[in-house]
């Protein structure tokens, strides 16, 4: 598992690469993450396309990213999600509290319009 941010335009761009399985990097991602969101910057596009594998363990970070955010007034986008996150998504029914773009350009213009 490995990540890494980008900031630009206001809105920080979280790179997800390898398998996402929870324990123990957990920690240091939503760590590093709310330094972010502490600072007032709210609004997050998590760029999956280089995600191998997720777990529950993985998907317990993103929901645990999302709660702060949202509790920060903020908005999270998934972009480029590979199927086996898609399925993992419909099969928990969190599609329904994701938002997803096809791109980071059109997820940065759904952040701008909120």
């Amino acid at each position: 598992m490995k990540y890494s941010f980008l900031i630009y335009d206001g809105v920080i761009t979280v790179k997800l690469i390898g398998d996402f399985l929870g324990h123990p990097e957990e920690k240091s991602f939503i760590r590093d993450s709310k330094l972010f969101t502490r600072s007032g910057i709210t609004n997050f596009i998590i760029d999956a396309s280089e995600i191998n594998h997720m777990n529950s363990g993985g998907l317990s970070m993103l929901v645990r990213l999302y709660t702060d955010i949202s509790q920060n007034n903020g908005k999270m986008l998934l972009i480029s999600s590979p199927s086996q996150l898609t399925k993992l998504l419909k099969i928990t029914k969190l599609d329904k509290v994701f938002q997803t773009s096809n791109s980071r350009s059109k997820a940065l213009q759904t952040l701008r319009l909120n």
